[in-house]
């Protein structure tokens, strides 16, 4: 991510009319989206839109809080972020990580895969939950709590092909986003990727949201609604010459563990209070496992009726 993008987009989010409030989540957000482990107080002001002396001061009462730490003329995340990662533990997506950590570990490690993932669907895009890598594989540029457009994911067209159609009709609003040279863009073309989701119960992705990598979703169904999208990325070569009938045997297991998943969300399963898997702690306790043709009308009717 360059600075520049980053500039535009903050100014438009921020005025000197602003709450404190909003000027401490803009100085966070921008921290955050740096790239970079510590920024100086110029930078994050610039990036901010705010005038040095409101960002020095600001920052200052982060510091005291903990929220900041301050290395010379650099700032960073401070570790009562740490604490707040922990109560996020119980989230409103605690339950859906509890029910489903030990099913993507076991998914992970039968199907070899670079990754798995677990994701909601928010608006227009998806924002991972959940995620499963091996220390020593190949890293993918996504991260739990991030985002990414769901026309351009598996993830994102496995719960948008059984969601409710005032969501799809959103996304099929204005042009779709392109992530990568191989990302579909035409709405027709999206539209019949999504009525196989349908027919086959998994949808495989290729190369739409990251070079090198195929992805295979399928959605997870609680009491017949969607609730979330489980995936697992393999590296395109390892599919060889003849792709089709590694990616249908891996879309079974993708579909035989989202079900497995929404079944377990039954509510009279599901035991509140206790802490999502997937995240700091059980990580620790798992040492291979890095919680790191026809008209577009028609075939929208024919995806979400």
């Amino acid at each position: 991510m360059t600075a520049q993008p980053l500039i535009r987009e903050l100014r438009s989010n921020v005025d000197q009319t602003s709450s404190s409030a909003a000027k401490v989540l803009v100085l966070l957000t921008t921290m955050l989206n740096s790239g970079r482990a510590a920024v100086s107080l110029t930078e994050v002001a610039l990036a901010a839109g705010l005038p040095k002396s409101t960002a020095h001061r600001l920052l200052g009462t982060l510091e005291d809080h903990g929220f900041v730490d301050r290395d010379g003329c650099l700032y960073r995340l401070g570790d009562s972020f740490l604490d707040l990662s922990e109560t996020a533990r119980w989230s409103p997506f605690a339950d859906l990580r509890d029910a489903a950590y030990p099913r993507l570990a076991g998914l992970f490690e039968r199907s070899g895969a670079v990754a798995v993932h677990l994701a909601v669907l928010r608006g227009r895009s998806i924002q991972y939950v959940d995620k499963l890598m091996r220390p020593e594989g190949v890293r993918l540029p996504t991260r739990v709590g991030g985002r990414f457009p769901a026309a351009c994911t598996g993830l994102g067209k496995a719960m948008l092909a059984v969601g409710p159609p005032e969501v799809l009709e959103d996304v099929l609003v204005g042009p779709l986003p392109r992530a990568t040279p191989h990302s579909v863009t035409a709405h027709g073309r999206l539209l019949s990727q999504l009525r196989h989701v349908r027919d086959d119960g998994f949808v495989v992705e290729r190369e739409e949201a990251c070079h090198g990598f195929v992805c295979v979703a399928a959605p997870i169904l609680s009491g017949g609604e969607p609730i979330a999208a489980l995936s697992m990325a393999v590296a395109t070569v390892a599919l060889g010459r003849s792709p089709g009938g590694k990616t249908a045997e891996l879309g079974r297991l993708v579909s035989a563990t989202a079900e497995s998943i929404g079944a377990a969300m039954v509510p009279s399963m599901v035991r509140p209070g206790v802490p999502a898997a997937g995240t700091t702690h059980s990580l620790l306790e798992r040492a291979r496992v890095d919680s790191a043709a026809a008209s577009p009308k028609s075939l929208e009717r024919s995806v979400v009726h």
